[in-house]
């Protein structure tokens, strides 16, 4: 059902002097309001004729800025009846090695994180196949239910090697590359493998979504600044309001 609370424009400042196009500016904004759950998902954006004359801006930049929305999955537009904030209203850029926590606070979204396990345990399979762990090595093990804005959006699986910290400084401040960055320790380089499963009957609980339901997944495997295996972290994250961004190029 459509939501009819006013759109924030007044909030939107165009700086005509600089050299990043008007409808990119545009849109970036948009994009800051919709991620930060400010615009809500259903809620209906003005038109491109009615985001012209608020803004000052050419129907044409209107119609760009609203296109590259579309085109990033954080709306969905209807002939003839408009365009209209899309459930799926957070992304991650992939190429970035970044926390949960650090990247939503960028985003000024609400964060908080549920602890399901918080242990010593064996190395994954995983790890071990990758040549990064021995057999029955131990790791530090710290499972989390991450949520955005009050909505369970992925539930994170983390092992670590070689560092040491408690649950209360975790819950205290709430990021794992926090209180290793506190401990001088820096995650420098990162390799990630990306699909799609379906979500059994835990991440059907945990991410109040339907039994095989889609989820992505990712498995990042990252080393600190000396070259030494740091973490490994098995990630689900709900499709339906999630998706994985990647910044491409040739070399």
């Amino acid at each position: 059902m459509p939501v009819s609370d006013p759109v924030p424009l007044d909030e939107l400042q165009i700086d005509r002097t600089s050299p990043v196009p008007i409808y990119h500016q545009v849109a970036q904004q948009l994009t800051a309001l919709i991620q930060s759950g400010r615009l809500a998902p259903g809620q209906r954006l003005p038109s491109e004729t009615e985001l012209a004359l608020i803004l000052g801006i050419s129907p044409m930049t209107a119609r760009q800025s609203l296109l590259t929305l579309d085109e990033r999955g954080l709306i969905r537009r209807q002939r003839g009846v408009g365009s209209f904030v899309s459930a799926r209203s957070f992304e991650r850029d992939v190429g970035m090695l970044q926390g949960f926590t650090d990247d939503m606070a960028g985003r000024r979204v609400l964060t908080r994180s549920r602890i399901l396990r918080f242990e010593r345990s064996a190395a994954p399979e995983y790890v071990i196949a990758a040549g990064q762990a021995e057999a029955g090595a131990i790791m530090l093990r710290v499972k989390r239910l991450r949520y955005a804005n009050e909505q369970p959006v992925a539930l994170q699986d983390a092992y670590f090697a070689g560092v040491d910290f408690t649950r209360e400084a975790l819950e205290a401040t709430g990021s794992i590359y926090g209180l290793l960055a506190s401990q001088g320790i820096s995650v420098a380089r990162g390799e990630a493998a990306i699909d799609a499963v379906a979500a059994e009957s835990e991440a059907n609980h945990l991410l109040n979504v339907p039994l095989h339901a889609p989820l992505l997944r990712t498995r990042l495997i990252s080393w600190d600044a000396a070259g030494s295996f740091l973490e490994y972290t098995y990630s689900l994250y709900r499709a339906d309001l999630y998706q994985l961004r990647a910044r491409l190029g040739q070399q």
